[in-house]
């Protein structure tokens, strides 16, 4: 038990630490950062959701969340005109004519997950990386880097409310542990964070009511997204996602409630600002 708690802690700082400074050094160091998130989740998915089928099917949607992923990142830098929005129809192009020769009788569902993945990883990831360049082509750390402290508050206020005081099951059939008195927790927690957040200078670029809201959203929808993807893996019938981060599990098992909180906080701020 020490020795796996030992384990978590020392991966929990370093995969912290990356994420944090990453964000906040540069541009470019937040693009690798998120092209790496966006690849290596999207190698999980498809090795969980499409465990039988040969590596240029499965290999087909990380290219293509890829591209789709440089592509608009150069977009938010102004390295490439608006203009390039339109090479996504190739991609999709591709993705769907390629199914008339792998002649694997199942090839819809195929291509329903590969879909699925570019819908639920890369273009949240794509979100979040805008959010980095919000009304403006110069990034800012700011708004990701809050995203990022809310939704670690939310997850920590939430286990800790939880373990001392759950008992009411928050969605006992897809997630036995969570219970609503640890999402009210982690509510708590993470409007206090965000509030505290509103008030540093480095934050001030939405108001403490934005902040306030933004991290309500990120507790309700970053819950869901933690809850679909424990019905994933309940339909798959497996614990953990991956083994790349010991004690952790994988990479999905640790961006989970990011990829419904994004698009949540996304259209927030496309609404009020």
């Amino acid at each position: 038990m020490k020795s796996n708690f030992a384990q978590r802690s020392l991966t929990g700082f370093f995969f912290v630490g990356a994420v944090v400074g990453c964000t906040l050094f540069k541009e470019w160091s937040f693009f690798i950062l998120m092209f790496v998130i966006n690849f290596l989740c999207l190698l999980e998915f498809y090795e969980l959701v499409l465990p039988d089928k040969s590596w240029i099917e499965k290999y087909l949607g990380i290219i293509a969340g890829s591209i789709t992923y440089i592509m608009f990142a150069s977009i938010f830098s102004a390295d490439l005109s608006l203009a390039w929005y339109y090479h996504l129809i190739p991609i999709f192009l591709v993705i769907f004519i390629i199914k008339l020769f792998e002649n694997s009788h199942n090839e819809f569902s195929t291509l329903a997950f590969q879909v699925l993945g570019l819908l639920y990883i890369t273009l949240p990831l794509v979100m979040l990386t805008k959010m980095g360049f919000f009304n403006s082509f110069e990034y800012s750390a700011s708004l990701p880097l809050g995203f990022f402290l809310l939704l670690w508050t939310s997850d920590t206020g939430a286990y800790l409310a939880g373990r001392s005081f759950g008992k009411h099951k928050l969605f006992e059939r897809v997630s036995p542990k969570k219970t609503w008195e640890g999402s009210i927790g982690g509510l708590l927690l993470t409007s206090i964070v965000a509030y505290t957040l509103s008030r540093f200078e480095f934050f001030d670029a939405i108001s403490t009511i934005d902040w306030l809201f933004i991290g309500a959203l990120v507790v309700v929808f970053g819950t869901f997204g933690d809850l679909f993807e424990s019905l994933l893996k309940r339909n798959l019938h497996i614990k953990d996602s991956g083994t790349i981060l010991p004690g952790h599990g994988g990479v999905l098992d640790r961006f989970d409630g990011l990829f419904l909180a994004v698009p949540a906080v996304f259209f927030y701020l496309l609404f009020t600002n």
